[in-house]
């Protein structure tokens, strides 16, 4: 027989029924708040996070474009010797065994060079037209003593090149190697007895070219450095002190070959980008794409990237347009003093679409160098 519910337990069990349920609210309530809590305390971190990021990025501070007209000019080493002109040629100063050849430019000679760069660009606004003015030895070696003194007058290239620089009347695009250079003076960046730079020297111009068109430039260190010994340069009869230089140049972890063209209308035939088999002392510097020619087109066997560049230079880049194999498949060389023809023709017929000037400072401030830049536009 089934036990009869005592009726007096009842209303215990209802009351210990509702105080669970409501325990188990409250519990749930707790839960609830301090889980609302916690998802607050996470946006509230969360918003504080962004802002902060937000903020950060703000405020980071960004790096100011480039000014090509910005030179620094460097402190001269000065060894406190005396220098003197050179009995053989009077535009040579001789300073502690080096040889200088003293600048002579002026403002109205900076504007026509730069006004013949300009028109180039204006009769052909399809290309990207690119200028280098080089500095001589003489702005990085003659002590600013000297120039003080009255000793020796050679004009200030940074003031010239400036003034060619903020000269252009179209969009040319000028590079600034001077201040690359400067930073390297003690280097041996500049030959001491020959008025050109070193293939150092070139390199470094060659590095602030890639650097201001947003390339990166071929390394150093990943070529094999070679070296001729007992180069006699154009000034080295200027004193009997002076010691012969040395031609390094280096040698590239790719293929090339180049096609020279001695006069316009010749035959081209190949050779080398570096002409190795010079013996003469005097000679040397021509060891870069075989000195001075109308026409020499430089190949980068292994880099098919369908770039190509024109330079029109004289003999100061000769040194420099080896290096631009790195970037271009192809580099065609034009000497304005020995070719012939329609520059944007050629350019035109050879799928070119950038070029670069580039000249020593006395190339661009001579008026019959200029003219002969004119007459092959």
């Amino acid at each position: 027989m089934k036990q009869s519910e005592n009726p007096s337990n009842a209303p215990q069990r209802k009351r210990s029924g509702r105080c669970i349920h409501l325990t188990l609210c409250l519990l749930l309530a707790a839960v609830t708040a301090l889980s609302c809590a916690g998802c607050k305390q996470s946006v509230d971190q969360a918003k504080a996070t962004e802002a902060v990021e937000v903020a950060a990025t703000v405020a980071a501070p960004t790096e100011p474009p480039y000014d090509p007209l910005n030179f620094v000019k460097p402190d001269i080493p000065d060894s406190g010797a005396e220098g003197a002109y050179s009995a053989v040629d009077s535009g040579v100063y001789v300073y502690d065994n080096m040889t200088f050849e003293l600048c002579g430019a002026s403002d109205s000679a900076a504007e026509d060079y730069a006004a013949a760069i300009s028109d180039f660009k204006k009769s052909a606004p399809e290309f990207t037209v690119y200028n280098i003015v080089a500095t001589t030895h003489a702005e990085f070696g003659l002590p600013q003593r000297l120039i003080d003194s009255g000793s020796v007058y050679s004009a200030s290239q940074l003031d010239n090149i400036k003034k060619i620089y903020s000269s252009y009347s179209q969009d040319v695009k000028p590079i600034n190697c001077y201040n690359t250079l400067g930073e390297h003076i003690n280097e041996y960046i500049y030959f001491n007895t020959d008025h050109h730079w070193t293939g150092l020297g070139a390199y470094y111009a060659y590095q602030a070219f890639c650097e201001q068109t947003n390339q990166t430039p071929l390394k150093l260190t990943d070529c094999t450095e070679n070296k001729k010994e007992g180069f006699l340069g154009s000034f080295s009869d200027c004193a009997d002190s002076l010691k012969p230089d040395t031609v390094y140049y280096w040698t590239f972890p790719y293929a090339t070959h180049a096609m020279r063209q001695e006069e316009s209308g010749m035959e081209p035939y190949e050779m080398n980008v570096y002409y190795e088999h010079i013996e003469n002392p005097s000679g040397l510097y021509s060891t870069f794409i075989c000195g001075d020619s109308s026409l020499f087109i430089e190949y980068n066997d292994d880099n098919k990237n369908g770039k190509k560049i024109a330079v029109v230079k004289e003999s100061y880049g000769n040194a420099f347009v080896p290096y631009l194999t790195y970037n271009y498949e192809e580099v065609h060389v034009i000497d304005s003093r020995y070719f012939v023809g329609s520059l944007k023709d050629y350019m035109k017929e050879n799928g070119i679409t950038e070029i670069l000037f580039i000249n020593n400072i006395m190339s661009a401030n001579n008026p019959f160098m200029v003219d002969g830049i004119r007459g092959i536009f």
